[in-house]
């Protein structure tokens, strides 16, 4: 039996029962890829892959499955295949002696195959995906290519595909440009595989959108012109002006003033053009999170561009700065924070779902705050939700702060994507951090060079310098007993100390044992800071000691042992710091943490070794203190070419390369677990694995495995680990109630994400050592961490509390 052309349905409203055909569903979402890809120079081919995107709804098969789902009869989602034939029917209208034709029906096949879950053009067991899918849709496609045709006229479909070929031949024609820029960018098939997840992304916002906006019977939001985005951008820089001069005139007045003033009014004045990558390397304590935000309104307006992200290693920081920001646009609707600690306070539930809709695609905010996580996994991660995003990066502003604290891992893939987005998106990428790591200096997929935003960099070093850094590292090190004793007796002559420490275990220790020194005394106050205290725990005992730092009528001396959690962003002062052996970075950074509010004339930095610290488990670590005590010794030996000594720029680009130099083969390219001699950067370029299985690799133009490469990718390593919420207060039994008798789906999430706030990670050993003290609900699928294997001072404990002496 023959089903007429617009008897073929792609959706079925719930409420009415409305019917959307394919072809209407289909024209939709050309247009709205039309409009997304014209940016980016992918116009017609965006425009034919939405076209084609769902054809394989025009099947009997299909028609059968929607219609029994409306009936409420029991249907498996995915059982029936839509997502092929578009795909072959792209591939069939390739000339295969044309290269630009093969690459367009290529990048048009494996993005509609992938826009309810990526594909690979080769699996890394040799096999070609679109071969395999096509054979399983032999029996209907005849049928789907005749109504396609029928529907399109050969003339409107073969015109369409000239268009998207044009576009694909100026992909390769830009490609071959950036690559004249020289060899140390990395590969132009990553490129290409950058441009491919673009397309992707692009159909599948638009097919969400059309769908979601059908489904709701709503009208699409028309988009900004020019005109209209400069005038936001300009009322917003209006705004952060008026409030700088308001904060100038409130605020105590002090002798670094001047240089925050000058280093603010250099990032205001800074034109680096319509896009590119950006340096701004200012000390702790220089305004760098205020200064980057009016470059970024000058360039928006400037350029007009579409969206202004903010990106920040951990959500303490992307809090902080991003309240900051609002605080200096004006307008808290305009920021959409992004990260997974969001929480609502309204029962309605209007709150929640405005924003799964602004985080969904980012197309709806001027400014987005979100964590280096997201912005890593819009960029490499497998799961459509991610990939979605990607389009909305282009023709924008992107703060990267803290760039020292990006993974090693990740570095080249990093790299060759802020490439991409500068380069080939319009997009202007500012890398903020007082440390800035060599990333245009590795072997290869090296960024494009930096421009720098602030001229005199070391002239603001100087006058900011607020630390000495003191090199108490001897060959030996410290057992941990002698090093709780090293900073006890620093202790006695300052009236506060910040130890940092790599591992937990130490921390807890020396914590422990300066406890027993102290004892009840009121002479000192002691704190403790780790990971192994949920977010809630480590925000009160913060808070209380701020308190204690800033009080004139505290006489208490304040002591804290913490893990590296306090290195980077959080605003806290000490006297005195001692930092155990690591990074040169990381030591810097640390100084952040001493001296902030000029509590003494130059505040010091200890930095020992603690021989009794396990560091195995953290990554490079060994290589980082490594590279570290060669710089330290060079200080010594060679003190005149470190003007400065460990602060000196000299010794941070030194540390930098010795550290980076026996890690650029593999270790920055994201080695592959099961797989540690090649790469995800492997996968995303020929995919050698792949390629060479496959008994003929050269059929095809691309060669990347995107399922597999994405499937790969996680920026957090959590192996071996799993989240547990701890009893930890009445708030969250009440919350754990809740979640246990939660009905519905979001209801579950709602209580999941509320209590992140009471969640710690805990490993195998531990979950182990706990033994009965941690459950597992399976109703919910979470674990519990009962409230007795929890110390109210250090979090969790392999004891319960009656067992603790």
């Amino acid at each position: 039996m023959y089903i007429t052309d617009h008897t073929f349905i792609a959706h079925i409203r719930k409420r009415d029962k409305r019917e959307q055909s394919v072809f209407e569903h289909n024209d939709n979402v050309a247009a709205l890829a039309f409009a997304l890809g014209l940016p980016y120079g992918i116009g017609g081919l965006s425009m034919f892959t939405g076209r084609h995107h769902d054809d394989g709804k025009n099947t009997l098969n299909y028609y059968d499955y929607i219609m029994a789902a409306v009936a409420g009869e029991a249907v498996v989602r995915g059982s029936v295949i839509h997502s092929t034939h578009g795909a072959v029917f792209a591939n069939s209208l390739a000339s295969p002696n044309n290269l630009h034709s093969k690459l367009t029906s290529e990048m048009v096949r494996t993005a509609i195959m992938s826009h309810h879950g990526l594909r690979d053009c080769i699996s890394t067991d040799g096999k070609l995906s679109f071969t395999e899918s096509a054979k399983r849709i032999s029996d209907s496609y005849c049928d789907v290519e005749r109504i396609i045709i029928k529907h399109h006229g050969n003339q409107s479909i073969t015109d369409s595909f000239l268009k998207a070929t044009a576009d694909a031949k100026a992909i390769h024609t830009k490609i071959e440009e950036f690559q004249s820029l020289g060899n140390c960018y990395g590969s132009s098939h990553f490129y290409l595989a950058m441009y491919e997840r673009l397309l992707t992304s692009i159909l599948i916002d638009a097919d969400r959108t059309d769908t979601a906006y059908f489904e709701d019977a709503v009208e699409m939001p028309t988009i900004q012109t020019l005109d209209e985005r400069k005038a936001m951008w300009r009322n917003y820089l209006h705004h952060c002006e008026s409030e700088i001069m308001k904060l100038q005139i409130e605020k105590e007045s002090s002798m670094l003033d001047s240089y925050r003033a000058e280093i603010s009014k250099a990032c205001a004045e800074f034109d680096g053009g319509e896009s590119g990558v950006f340096r701004l390397v200012v000390p702790c304590g220089a305004g760098k999170t205020l200064s980057a935000l009016r470059y970024a309104l000058q360039t928006a307006e400037r350029y007009g561009k579409k969206h202004i992200f903010y990106i920040a290693p951990f959500n303490s920081i992307l809090e902080q700065n991003a309240d900051e920001i609002i605080k200096f646009i004006g307008d808290a609707e305009a920021v959409l924070k992004h990260h997974s600690n969001v929480v609502f306070d309204s029962d309605d539930g209007e709150d929640e779902k405005k924003y799964k809709l602004l985080t969904e695609n980012w197309a709806q905010s001027p400014i987005v705050a979100t964590s280096a996580v997201q912005l890593l996994n819009t960029l490499f991660a497998g799961k459509t939700s991610n990939v979605r995003r990607l389009q909305a990066l282009g023709n924008s502003v992107i703060i990267l702060d803290e760039i020292q604290a990006l993974p090693i891992k990740v570095l080249k893939l990093f790299n060759a994507a802020m490439n991409f987005l500068a380069y080939f998106c319009g997009t202007s990428m500012v890398l903020c951090s007082a440390t800035q790591p060599l990333l245009d200096k590795l072997n290869d997929y090296q960024i494009l060079s930096p421009k720098g935003i602030i001229n005199d960099e070391e002239k603001y070093n100087i006058a900011f310098k607020r630390v000495e850094i003191v090199d108490n590292v001897n060959e030996n090190g410290l057992s941990v007993g002698e090093a709780a004793d090293f900073i006890s007796s620093k202790a006695n002559e300052v009236n506060s100390i910040l130890a940092i420490v790599n591992t937990k275990p130490v921390a807890r220790k020396i914590y422990e044992l300066i406890q027993s020194k102290v004892g009840d005394t009121n002479e000192f106050r002691l704190f403790h800071l780790s990971t192994n205290m949920c977010p809630t725990h480590r925000s009160v005992v913060l808070s209380e000691m701020r308190k204690c730092l800033k009080s004139k009528d505290n006489l208490q001396k304040v002591i804290c042992i913490s893990t590296t959690l306090i290195e980077a962003g959080v605003d806290v002062s000490f006297e005195h710091v001692v930092r155990s052996l690591t990074g040169l970075d990381s030591i810097v950074q640390a100084a952040g943490r001493c001296n902030r509010n000029q509590e003494t004339d130059c505040g010091a930095v200890s930095v020992v070794y603690i021989r009794d610290e396990d560091v195995s488990r953290l990554g490079y670590m060994q290589s980082a203190q490594e590279a570290t005590r060669e710089i330290l010794f060079n200080i010594h030996t060679y003190p005149e070419r470190y003007a400065g000594g460990v602060l000196a720029k000299t010794a941070m680009d030194e540390f930098y390369a010795k550290y980076y130099r026996p890690l650029q083969k593999k270790e920055m390219a994201f080695p592959l677990q099961d797989d540690p001699e090649h790469t995800i950067i492997d996968l995303l370029t020929t995919n050698p694995s792949g390629s060479n299985r496959n008994g003929n690799p050269k059929s095809v133009l691309m060669k990347q495995a995107f399922k597999e490469a994405g499937d790969a990718f996680s920026v957090i390593e959590d192996i071996g680990k799993r989240d547990a919420i701890v009893e930890y207060n009445d708030d969250a039994l009440q919350h754990i109630e809740k979640l246990m008798k939660a009905r519905s789906l979001s209801e579950k999430q709602k209580e999941l994400r509320y209590l992140q706030r009471y969640t710690v990670q805990l490993s195998d050993y531990s979950t182990q050592k706990i033994a009965e003290g941690v459950r597992f609900e399976e109703s919910v699928g979470v674990f519990i961490l009962s409230h007795l294997y929890y110390h109210d001072d250090v979090g969790v404990s392999h004891y319960p509390k009656t067992l603790i002496i």
